[in-house]
């Protein structure tokens, strides 16, 4: 498989950089949180998980979720596949729609840890 670098440095998000991986056979379609507007602190702050993200794209201009931008990406080739979720820990109820709406049938998710859990 070739490698893929990813240069993100000046559009990642300033709360956390999220890549996802689509991988489909020797298909791979990559996401990111990229923010078209990005911002030296968190507009969302302290605010817990799964909430605030709104202020993602009215501040950020940040156009999708990572798990989002893959699924859009691989398009039909999304049908079957596995998702590698890089530097986060948790996805939230639309991106999991998403996902089923795409036909992910496995969500492989590393931490900042590098600790990583599987989900069905």
């Amino acid at each position: 498989m070739e490698e893929i670098r990813l240069n993100i440095d000046n559009r990642k998000c300033s709360k956390q950089t999220t890549v996802a991986l689509i991988i489909n056979g020797n298909n791979v379609y990559v996401g990111s949180n990229w923010c078209q507007n990005p911002q030296k602190e968190c507009p969302r702050g302290d605010m817990p998980t799964g909430t605030g993200y709104e202020l993602c794209k009215t501040e950020c201009q940040q156009l999708y979720h990572a798990e989002v931008d893959a699924c859009r990406k691989a398009g039909r080739d999304a049908q079957g596949s596995t998702m590698v979720l890089f530097g986060h820990y948790y996805c939230c109820d639309s991106c999991k729609a998403v996902m089923e709406e795409y036909g992910i049938s496995r969500i492989i998710v590393f931490d900042n840890k590098g600790k990583f859990t599987i989900g069905d």
